[in-house]
């Protein structure tokens, strides 16, 4: 029919309970509610991750730099050493 439209909500509801939505999950981007998020430390901010996503034991993307510097740290001071036993011989 051409005079219809399609529907839309007033208000984006939670996919998981249906309450008002607050913001998109920062990996999947599903609409979740605030009980239906954790909170994860991404690089500067927190982002709100949904539960489902938390059991599959995804992270938001730029949570994988912190492993990133951490690698680089750890690698950073094992040529350290390493120069150093060299240096004293």
């Amino acid at each position: 029919m051409p005079g219809t439209q399609p529907f839309t909500p007033d208000e984006v509801y939670c996919v998981y309970c249906h309450a008002p939505a607050a913001g998109p999950c920062a990996v999947c981007n599903a609409r979740c509610c605030g009980d239906c998020v954790e909170l994860v430390m991404g690089l500067t901010v927190r982002r709100a991750v949904c539960r489902s996503c938390l059991a599959r034991g995804a992270r938001p993307a730029d949570a994988a730099v912190w492993w990133w510097f951490a690698i680089a740290a750890v690698l950073l001071l094992l040529i350290g050493a390493l120069g150093l036993a060299v240096l004293r011989r």
